[in-house]
């Protein structure tokens, strides 16, 4: 137990210092900060995973740093690259795109991203984690306990939380799609030959009906625009190259209204 206790601190610890320095490679080139990460709390996750992998399965190869640089580089890559397929599969979203950079798999993982991995895995390795050990070995025993169940508590909390809203956006994005199509639909070009050439009291009776059906339609696809707002907002700054297969055109408009959304805030603060 204490072993297991240990690990959920270095995850949480490791997952911190990950979420931090996403937050400080983003925010910088945007001018603001920008929360990283799937999760509403300071961490991400995939780098706890990370770190406790390459520690755990590379430590015996401690000897050879070289050897250890290019096995964390292969660790790492192919834990981004399974945890970037799972959430595609999971959310039918992909919540990182590197198809436009060079020596990319599937968009998944890329060679710069994995040669800058091997290194953090080696400061990890060789700096980080005795230090770490070291303090978490000082902490009373009782504190540990303490700490790792509300830290567990809180930690599982926002898991369930995040996971719900995703499932939400991607239910969200279904409704807007059938929506959209609707819309295109009635809209059609029938639809604008009738509004040319209105000649009765009949017809312009049946473009009113149209002309009121699209405009339902549109406060749906507004209504459900703004549902669970400040997760779709949070998503969006986090993950800007966020796509999905299944609705791609819809992405993209739920994207620019909430683009819209916010730079309408934005200048009544101002």
């Amino acid at each position: 137990m204490e072993y297991i206790i240990k690990e959920f601190l270095l995850f949480l610890t490791y997952s911190f210092i990950g979420w931090v320095c996403e937050v400080i490679y983003c925010s910088f080139p945007d001018k603001k900060f920008v929360n990283r990460g799937f999760l509403i709390g300071p961490y991400c996750p995939i780098y706890g995973f990370g770190a406790l992998a390459v520690i755990n399965i590379l430590t015996p190869f401690s000897d050879n740093p070289i050897i250890v640089y290019f096995l964390a580089v292969i660790v790492t890559s192919l834990l981004e690259y399974v945890t970037g397929y799972l959430l595609e599969r999971i959310y039918h979203l992909k919540w990182w795109d590197y198809s436009n950079y060079k020596l990319n798999i599937h968009g998944r993982v890329v060679l710069h991203n994995s040669l800058i991995f091997g290194g953090l895995s080696l400061i990890a390795i060789y700096f980080l984690n005795p230090i770490l050990l070291n303090m978490i070995n000082k902490l009373p025993l009782s504190m540990r306990y303490t700490s790792s169940l509300i830290l567990l508590s809180i930690f599982l909390t926002d898991n369930i939380i995040s996971t719900l809203n995703a499932l939400k956006l991607n239910t969200n994005l279904s409704k807007l799609h059938m929506i959209a199509d609707e819309i295109k639909e009635t809209m059609s070009e029938e639809f604008f030959i009738k509004l040319k050439s209105i000649q009765s009291d009949e017809e312009l009776s049946q473009i009113r009906v149209l002309t009121n059906k699209i405009d339902e339609l549109n406060q749906k696809f507004n209504d459900i625009s703004k549902q669970n707002k400040e997760f779709v907002k949070r998503v969006f700054a986090a993950f800007p190259n966020i796509t999905s297969k299944l609705h791609k055109e819809t992405l993209i408009n739920l994207k620019a209204v909430n683009k819209m959304n916010t730079n309408k805030k934005n200048k009544k603060s101002n």
